[in-house]
């Protein structure tokens, strides 16, 4: 294995951990265990654990809420009334209908963004997307999981970062983390979230212990038992995995996926998690086809 990732320099860390334990560290040269990796769209799976945990406490309702009872800035008449239809979980299951391209990733996508100013809000282009009926159909929405950033900010009265911190890392003793705001002070829900290798290993003992850690229930456990499950059928930009609920389904894993090959791999009936992040550039890392060969085959 560590001859393998030796092998591919954009490899920047690979952690493994198995029954709750860490049995494998690899960080390249010039990557310190403490380093904050930047985990790209890791964060919309965050995001999700987000939401499971506003279910837990009882802050959010049932998922098939229409988003517009939380945000009402959605029923202006200026929008197509398929909006009003969007519900929370169109917006986890990335079938809200909303045009969009993930293949084209501009600045406004990746960070605050000058073009949208007072009047012209970052909501507002959201919105006034072009929409077909929700529901119908996978559509890869970096863009649309904002719409989860204000519902947490509006239910509990914190920013999705901060509700994150208060709820989920500083119970699974995340002490370091980053993560970007928009143009109007909102967290980031498509990207933006930097996290250490081994807290990324943290986030998916979460997921594999059922949204319990060490005891004490964090996320709604039926939650996470549908967001582990096959929602829809995916599509681009993995077109070998299904969907659950902001997080990919792989025939014997589970996995959130960031740009430029960042992981967070769960497999819970060999008890195995995984964590990797490498350069975020297009060349292929191959490290999911690593986690296969030399981490869950050799489990066997």
């Amino acid at each position: 294995m560590q001859r393998a990732l030796s092998a591919q320099s954009g490899v920047r860390s690979f952690v493994v951990a198995h029954d709750d334990r860490i049995v494998f560290e690899h960080y390249r040269r010039d990557v310190a265990p403490e380093c904050l990796q930047d985990i790209n769209s890791v964060t919309k799976t965050v995001v999700g654990l987000a939401v499971g945990a506003a279910l837990h406490e009882g802050v959010l309702p049932p998922l098939d809420t229409p988003v517009c009872r939380i945000l009402p800035s959605m029923r202006e008449p200026a929008f197509d009334p398929l909006v009003q239809r969007v519900t929370l979980r169109h917006l986890l299951t990335m079938t809200s209908g909303f045009e969009c391209d993930p293949s084209v990733i501009d600045d406004c996508v990746l960070g605050p963004c000058d073009r949208f100013r007072p009047g012209d809000s970052r909501l507002r282009f959201i919105l006034s997307r072009p929409i077909a009926r929700p529901g119908a159909r996978f559509a890869y929405d970096s863009h649309a999981v904002q719409l989860l950033s204000l519902v947490i900010e509006s239910v509990t009265g914190r920013t999705l970062a901060r509700y994150a911190r208060d709820t989920l890392f500083a119970p699974l003793g995340i002490a370091a983390s980053e993560w970007i705001s928009d143009e109007e002070g909102h967290t980031f829900g498509g990207r933006g979230l930097m996290l250490r290798t081994s807290d990324m290993i943290r986030l998916g003992l979460l997921m594999m212990h059922r949204g319990a850690w060490r005891g004490t229930r964090l996320v709604d456990e039926t939650f996470i038992d549908e967001a582990m499950s096959v929602q829809s059928d995916g599509g681009p930009p993995m077109n070998d995995a299904q969907y659950g609920y902001l997080c990919w389904i792989a025939p014997r894993y589970v996995f959130a996926a960031g740009h430029g090959d960042q992981f967070i791999f769960v497999a819970p009936r060999q008890r195995i998690v995984a964590a990797t992040t490498c350069d975020s550039h297009d060349a292929p890392t191959g490290v999911r086809d690593l986690f296969v060969r030399h981490v869950l085959d050799a489990a066997r």
